[in-house]
């Protein structure tokens, strides 16, 4: 494999993900806020894999400047893209982004959406290409209200749910729009694991289930291995705008496959965004395959 990818996030998923695509000959580039953190992490994973091409990027996905800032370093350096692993995500107590959005909306779907959106020409001029967003289980209890985005009535686990329902969304109607530029779209459950998205629940229960994440909850390496299956096999391309879960590709819930919802929920993104509406397309979805995928372990990727 000597593709290259962008993987959000210098912790837990995000490093595990990052050392395996560099074993397999990837060129990476970690998109993380704390620089010093992801330096330190690539300079890691390249003396472990001894592949030189491994590199940290700054980017915070809750302030679309520095998105655009991030876009117009990667696009000005690097010729290609082939996969791009929408992984950074907040959970936490009521907070805002620099741009005033809910945090946990604003990060885990939005700034995904609004990186994914500026890199789409690259990811179509580098197709076969591959949009990777790490879901959650939460996908299913995850409820969008467009005339609620602030959430009034906050809880932490409800902004996580329905930040993952809104990326879910936003993986069907991806695959919807762009399949046919040979962009395909998928989402991941990774299923629990232990990283650091726990850091910022308070109180005596963020403590309980920090201790608990350490004890019952999947290593990133194990947690990472379906986001690399993604990334890197063969055949796949079928299962897009599919949910991935243990290397099985299965349907999203009934609740998020609404077409209008989902274009409602992409206009509103590029409104939020400060980008121009788009012509919507034929009222015609491109053909799934309903078939699953056997779990299978990730090899050389060739579309």
């Amino acid at each position: 494999m000597s593709d290259e990818s962008i993987i959000g996030g210098n912790t837990g998923l995000g490093k595990a993900t990052a050392y395996e695509l560099a074993k397999r000959n990837a060129k990476v580039i970690i998109a993380c806020r704390n620089d010093i953190k992801g330096e330190a992490v690539a300079r890691s994973i390249k003396i472990k894999t001894g592949n030189p091409f491994v590199y940290c990027s700054h980017l915070d996905l809750g302030n679309q400047r520095s998105i655009r800032e991030f876009v117009q370093d990667f696009l000005s350096k690097e010729s290609a893209l082939h996969v791009l692993i929408n992984n950074a995500a907040y959970m936490g107590p009521r907070a805002t982004t620099d741009d005033g959005y809910e945090r946990t909306f604003g990060v885990n779907y939005l700034g995904h959406f609004y990186l994914t959106y500026l890199l789409q020409d690259r990811l179509k001029k580098c197709g076969p290409s591959r949009i990777i967003n790490i879901a959650s289980d939460a996908i299913k209890k995850g409820k969008l209200d467009f005339d609620d985005l602030p959430l009034r009535n906050y809880d932490i686990y409800g902004a996580y749910a329905r930040s993952k329902a809104s990326l879910g969304m936003f993986t069907i109607e991806a695959h919807r729009r762009w399949f046919d530029d040979t962009v395909v779209s998928y989402a991941v459950h990774p299923g629990a694991v232990c990283t650091d998205l726990l850091r910022s629940w308070p109180g005596i229960f963020g403590q309980i289930l920090r201790v608990a994440s350490r004890i019952l909850f999947k290593s990133p390496d194990d947690g990472c291995q379906t986001i690399v299956y993604c990334a890197v096999s063969n055949g796949l391309k079928k299962f897009s705008g599919k949910l991935f879960s243990q290397c099985d590709a299965s349907s999203f819930p009934e609740s998020l496959r609404d077409k209008e919802q989902c274009r409602k929920l992409w206009d509103l993104s590029l409104e939020l965004c400060g980008l121009e509406k788009e012509q919507d397309l034929v009222d015609q979805e491109p053909e799934l395959n309903t078939n699953h995928v056997t779990n299978a372990t990730p090899h050389t990727k060739s579309q």
